[in-house]
């Protein structure tokens, strides 16, 4: 039983080795939580059979797989947000032609110009209305 505790404390402490950083703002937490689980899980399984030596081998053997899943899975993470990045910068760029450009403009100004005299208009009559009232 002491031998079960002493393996128990050691792979502990090596899952703390990781890094003890398991939020998301981590760029390896995938690997700090397969290593943690990897360890557990080995150190479940060795504890078992009631050795603890087997119990230690099993935490670092389920600790380096766990480790090489989650790595591989931060990777894949890693560039999939580039992927995104890029994406993302190209849809903000403008690729609009010089021509295309003034056109929106031209047609913005209209829109506005259009916009001043329906106030004007809007403004006139009720004017008119008020004058009507009195």
């Amino acid at each position: 039983m002491k031998r079960i505790l002493i393996a128990l404390f050691a792979s502990t402490l090596m899952m703390g080795c990781a890094s003890p950083a398991f939020d998301h703002d981590n760029e390896n937490v995938s690997r700090n939580k397969g290593a943690a689980g990897g360890a557990l899980l080995g150190l479940t399984a060795g504890a078992l059979t009631g050795d603890a030596e087997l119990a230690a081998k099993g935490a670092v053997a389920g600790a380096v797989a766990g480790g090489v899943a989650g790595t591989m899975h931060d990777t894949e993470q890693a560039r999939e947000n580039a992927r995104n990045a890029e994406t993302a910068d190209a849809l903000r760029q403008d690729n609009r032609s010089d021509a295309e450009k003034r056109a929106d403009e031209l047609e913005a100004e209209l829109r506005v110009l259009q916009l001043e005299q329906q106030i004007a208009e809007m403004k006139a009559a009720q004017d008119d209305s008020a004058q009507q009232a009195e």
